[in-house]
C-alpha cells in the first residue's frame, strides 16, 4: 500500500501564504479576505488545517453537526397545498403524488371547517409523509374522527409555536394526543423569518428561542424531555448564499443539540433536529422565470448538502396573483428528483463535512446565533414585547441592507437588477405573507419596481 504522506510532501500554512503572495504578483494580500456585510461574518478565500477549527466527529454523535442519520442522506420531496376547496386540493394532492412528491403539506389555517373525506379521498397515508396545519380544535377532533381515533404515525402537525400557546382548546387537544403518542406537532417557522430578510444566525437564534420555549411549554404540560423533543420540528428558508446556507443547517443541528443536552435526555434520538427546508420567493423573478430554475437548483443543493430531512421547493410564482403555473410546479417537483436520481445527493451524509471552509463557516454562524439566542433568553425571550420589537427592527434593518446592495449593484441578481428579460410578460403581482411577528415576506423584484 502506498503511503501518501511519504509520497507527497504536506505544505504548512506559511508555505501557502508564501505561494499565494507570489501568485498575487504584488497585489494586496487582503484581497484574499472577505466580509459578508449583511451576515457580519469575515472569512478567508483559502483555508488550511492549521488555521481552521475542525472537529473529528462522525454522523450520529454529539454535537450532531453532521446529523443523527448514519445510513443515507435521503430526504422527502414536499409540496405545499393551501386548502381553500377540499375537492380542488385533493385533485392537486393526487396529481403531485403521481409526479414524485412523497410529502404533502396541507395548510388548513385559513378555513374553520374541513371535509376530510373529500380532502383525503384516494390518498394512502401509510406510504407518504404528511404535515397538516390546523386552524382550531374542531378540525383536530374531526381529523381524529375521520381516522377512527387512530391518526397514522406518518402524519405530523405544523402548528406554529406562537399560536398554539394562545389557542388553549387546540393546545389541550394536541397535548392529550401527544401524551399517548408522540409525533411532530409544533413547527418552529424560521422560513417566515428568513423570507422577511433575516440573516442565517438571526434565523437560527429565532428557531432556538422558539424551540426552547416550546420544549418548556410541553414539559410544563406533563411531557418528559424525550417526549417533548419528539414533538418539535423546524422549518427553515434557504437562500442563494450557497455555502452559508449549508453551514446554517449544520449550525442549527449543533446548537439545538446543546439546548436539548441541558435537560439530560435519556435517549440519543432526542437530540435529532428535524428540518424541513423551504425554497421561497425572495430572490425569484416573475418577469424572467427561467433564471429561477438556476436559483432553485443551487438552493435545493444547499438544503440537501446541509442535511435537511425534507425539502419543499415552492413554485416560484405560487405567491403571486396569477398563482403557480404548470411549468413552475413541474420545476419545483423535479428539483429533488434530479438531485437524487441523477446527481446522487441522497447517497452521502454531510458531504461537505471536514471541508475547512464549511467547518469554519459553521463554527462562526453557530457562535453568532448562540450569542443572540443567549441574549434573547436572558432578557425574557419573545414573550416580552420589547424584545420581540427589537428583533423585528433588526430584521427590518437587514432587509433594508439587502435592498441597498441590489439598488447599488453591489449584489447582482440576473433578471432582477441586471440583464432584465427583454420580452414582455403578463402582469403578475407578488402577494406578501405575514408571519406571527407581523413581518412581511419580501420579493426583491417587487421592491425594486416600487422604488423606480
Amino acid at each position: 500500500m502506498i503511503g501518501l504522506k511519504n509520497e507527497f510532501k504536506s505544505s504548512s500554512l506559511e508555505d501557502w501564504i508564501v505561494q499565494l503572495t507570489k501568485d498575487l504578483k504584488g497585489e494586496d494580500f487582503s484581497l484574499l479576505l472577505r466580509k459578508d456585510e449583511i451576515e457580519e461574518i469575515e472569512y478567508s478565500t483559502f483555508q488550511h488545517q492549521e488555521s481552521a477549527e475542525i472537529s473529528s466527529q462522525v454522523p450520529g454523535h454529539f454535537p450532531f453537526t453532521r446529523g443523527l442519520n448514519t445510513s443515507s442522506n435521503d430526504w422527502s420531496n414536499g409540496f405545499s397545498i393551501d386548502v381553500q376547496d377540499e375537492k380542488v386540493a385533493n385533485k392537486k394532492a393526487l396529481e403531485v403524488l403521481m409526479k414524485g412528491c412523497d410529502l404533502l403539506l396541507f395548510d388548513l389555517s385559513s378555513s374553520s371547517n374541513t371535509n376530510f373525506k373529500t380532502l383525503f379521498e384516494g390518498i394512502q397515508f401509510d406510504y407518504i409523509k404528511t404535515q397538516i396545519a390546523l386552524a382550531n380544535s374542531e378540525q383536530f377532533l374531526d381529523l381524529k374522527a375521520y381516522f377512527q381515533e387512530e391518526i397514522p404515525s406518518t402524519i405530523s402537525f405544523n402548528q406554529d409555536s406562537n399560536s398554539i400557546k394562545s389557542n388553549t382548546a387546540l393546545s389541550e387537544a394536541l397535548i392529550s394526543e401527544l401524551k399517548q403518542q408522540q409525533r411532530f406537532a409544533i413547527q418552529i417557522n424560521g422560513f417566515a423569518i428568513q423570507q422577511a430578510g433575516a440573516t442565517t444566525w438571526q434565523e437560527i437564534a429565532y428557531c432556538l428561542s422558539e424551540g426552547h420555549s416550546s420544549i418548556v411549554f410541553l414539559m410544563e404540560n406533563g411531557l418528559t424531555i424525550d417526549e417533548a423533543a419528539a414533538c418539535v420540528h423546524f422549518t427553515v428558508g434557504i437562500g442563494s448564499n450557497y455555502f452559508f446556507e449549508i453551514a446554517k443547517l449544520r449550525a442549527l443541528k449543533q446548537n439545538w443539540a446543546s439546548v436539548i443536552k441541558a435537560y439530560a435526555p435519556a435517549h440519543n434520538c432526542s437530540f435529532n433536529c428535524v428540518i424541513t427546508a423551504q425554497i421561497g420567493f425572495m430572490n425569484k423573478s416573475f418577469k424572467d422565470p427561467y433564471t429561477n430554475l438556476l436559483r432553485q437548483t443551487t438552493e435545493t443543493m444547499s438544503a440537501a448538502s446541509g442535511g435537511a430531512h425534507a425539502i419543499v421547493v415552492h413554485p416560484y410564482d405560487a405567491c403571486t396573483s396569477n398563482g403557480s403555473s404548470n411549468l413552475s410546479e413541474r420545476m419545483a417537483l423535479n428539483m429533488s428528483l434530479i438531485l437524487k436520481e441523477e446527481s446522487y445527493f441522497n447517497q452521502v451524509i454531510d458531504p461537505l463535512g471536514g471541508s475547512y471552509a464549511i467547518e469554519d463557516l459553521t463554527t462562526k454562524i453557530a457562535r453568532k446565533s448562540w450569542e443572540l439566542f443567549q441574549q434573547l433568553e436572558q432578557n425574557g425571550g419573545f414573550e416580552k414585547e420589547e424584545i420581540k420589537q427589537r428583533f423585528i427592527d433588526q430584521i427590518h434593518l437587514k432587509a433594508k441592507l439587502r435592498m441597498e446592495e441590489l439598488q447599488t449593484i453591489r449584489k447582482i441578481v440576473i433578471g432582477v437588477n441586471k440583464f432584465p428579460n427583454p420580452q414582455e410578460v403578463k402582469t403578475n403581482t407578488f402577494i406578501a405573507k405575514t408571519s406571527a411577528f407581523g413581518l412581511n415576506s419580501i420579493n426583491f423584484e417587487t421592491e425594486l419596481n416600487a422604488v423606480k
